[in-house]
């Protein structure tokens, strides 16, 4: 796993440590690159009615450092079982071929687009959202730092279903970390009000910023395909003219 990788003992305190600092210091160069590209260098062209507040980035930073840690909590026992080959976590792309690595990460779409979908339905349930969820859904105008600023079991629960894909069916140690990794970068990207790709059936920026303002459209991770099956998929585009002009951005 990833203390493998750094040549690092596999034992639950390395393993901990390993996910708890890398993805401190992972997610904070991220919303640091994204922040002060977008909302200050070129705060003019994406943000130009943007008001800094620092409590706000503040505290979407504590609850960001809150999420990761305890999510490394969570997470350490499950990367723990694949070290200990309780996984079905190969290494070697021979063991399977190219095709079974490009299969492979097709299904880890479909399992977790399903499940992540239906997962982050039910958090916003009464009783969920007013426990778990709300902690996320309080930055309503989000920033880059508050991309992963989540009630620890909230981020863990989404997290979930990548985690368990490596015990369902064989899969590439690169593929299993690439999800993990692609997950963080996704949700700075999704929060920073800016988008870059407009294609429907993508979950681009403008869904998950519309999520925030309304919390009953969008729900999808990386795709609108449920969103559309299930009718909670609204556009951007149509409500533009409904939310205030700085929650969404140029682009």
């Amino acid at each position: 796993m990833l203390t493998r990788l750094l040549g690092l003992p596999d034992d639950p305190l390395t393993i901990f440590l390993a996910l708890c600092i890398g993805g401190v210091v992972y997610f904070m160069v991220l919303a640091a690159i994204s922040y002060l590209l977008l909302f200050v260098a070129l705060k003019k062209r994406y943000h130009p009615d943007y008001v800094a507040d620092p409590a706000d980035i503040r505290r979407s930073i504590k609850w960001s450092i809150i999420s990761i840690v305890g999510n490394a909590v969570l997470t350490a026992p499950i990367h723990w079982a694949i070290a200990q080959g309780y996984s079905q976590i190969y290494w070697e792309v021979g063991d399977y071929s190219w095709g079974w690595m490009a299969l492979s990460a097709l299904l880890v779409l479909v399992i977790t687009e399903t499940a992540i979908y239906w997962i982050h339905r039910w958090l916003h349930a009464d009783f969920l959202f007013r426990h778990v969820h709300t902690t996320h859904h309080s930055f309503r105008v989000t920033t880059s730092w508050a991309g992963v600023a989540f009630n620890p079991l909230d981020s863990f629960a989404q997290a979930l279903p990548h985690h368990l894909c490596a015990f369902l069916f064989p899969m590439h140690i690169g593929l299993y970390l690439f999800f993990v990794a692609f997950v963080t970068l996704w949700a700075v990207l999704i929060h920073d009000r800016v988008t870059l790709v407009r294609w429907d059936f993508i979950n681009y920026t403008g869904h998950h910023t519309l999520h925030h303002w309304y919390s009953d459209y969008n729900f999808g991770q990386f795709f609108t395909v449920w969103d559309k099956l299930m009718g909670t998929w609204r556009s951007p585009d149509d409500a533009r003219d409904e939310v205030p002009k700085v929650v969404m951005a140029a682009s």
